[in-house]
């Protein structure tokens, strides 16, 4: 690690804790982090469904399809749960953050 990325984190960690003081800008950064965080998992989630239809394409025999199809269904309901649990979290927060 070098002198500049300290420098940069600590502007970075200055940055946020001047909007955090007040109560909206509290909310923009949960809801800019929630954002953020719901970005990074439907990607990671689309990502891996290509990755489990195209298992698909590539099977051998009914064992194979069925385990990819397996697979696909797993990858849709863990990538749902995840985000609809992210997003659940950031509304809690920003109600928290507004009492």
């Amino acid at each position: 690690m070098r002198l500049w990325h300290l420098i940069l984190a600590i502007v970075v960690l200055a940055f946020a804790m001047t909007v955090a003081r007040d109560p909206a800008g509290r909310v923009a950064m949960i809801v800019f982090g929630t954002g953020l965080g719901a970005v990074f998992l439907g990607t990671t989630s689309v990502l891996a469904l290509f990755q489990s239809v195209g298992a698909i394409g590539e099977a051998r025999g009914p064992g194979g399809h069925a385990e990819a199809i397996a697979a696909t269904a797993l990858v849709l309901t863990v990538a749902t749960a995840g985000i609809s649990g992210w997003l659940f979290l950031g509304m809690w927060l920003v109600q928290a953050a507004v009492d």
